[in-house]
């Protein structure tokens, strides 16, 4: 189990995300009225979970599943909002965990073609094509960022 600070940072990055905006430290411990150095130390016990991914570089969050905080090929627009996944599989979780009907983009890496679903009322319309995931699932740990 996380200490009370950690799932209070937690709830704090899966609000900014959801919002659509990238949770930083500072952010959150003005908007947590938790001192940095705490904050930063419930990120680390969050990323050591795996509840979250940390920037190497930057200790900053970089991964909240689904939500990227960077740039990516899986881009999520709805309800007034827009957001990166980290993934295929993490586009087409946002609409349904932020509960809005959605437009998911990407690129087939094959043809370079682009690529559109839809969601609506929490069901994949116009379904087509196919998702390939080129690391197994019990595997995606060993290299997150490349998963």
């Amino acid at each position: 189990m996380f200490s009370d600070i950690a799932q209070r940072v937690r709830h704090a990055v899966y609000r900014s995300y959801v919002e659509g905006g990238i949770p930083q430290t500072e952010m959150l411990s003005r908007q947590l009225h938790i001192p940095a150095p705490a904050v930063r130390t419930a990120l680390q016990e969050l990323h050591a979970a795996h509840a979250i991914v940390l920037d190497a570089r930057t200790h900053e969050p970089w991964m909240g599943h689904p939500f990227s905080s960077v740039p990516t090929a899986f881009s999520v627009e709805g309800g007034g909002r827009s957001w990166f996944a980290n993934c295929a599989w993490d586009a087409f979780g946002i609409p349904n965990l932020v509960g809005v009907d959605a437009v998911i983009s990407t690129a087939c890496q094959d043809c370079e073609g682009q690529i559109v679903y839809r969601v609506e009322n929490r069901k994949l319309v116009d379904a087509h094509g196919v998702v390939h995931f080129a690391v197994a699932a019990a595997k995606w740990w060993d290299d997150i960022g490349f998963t």
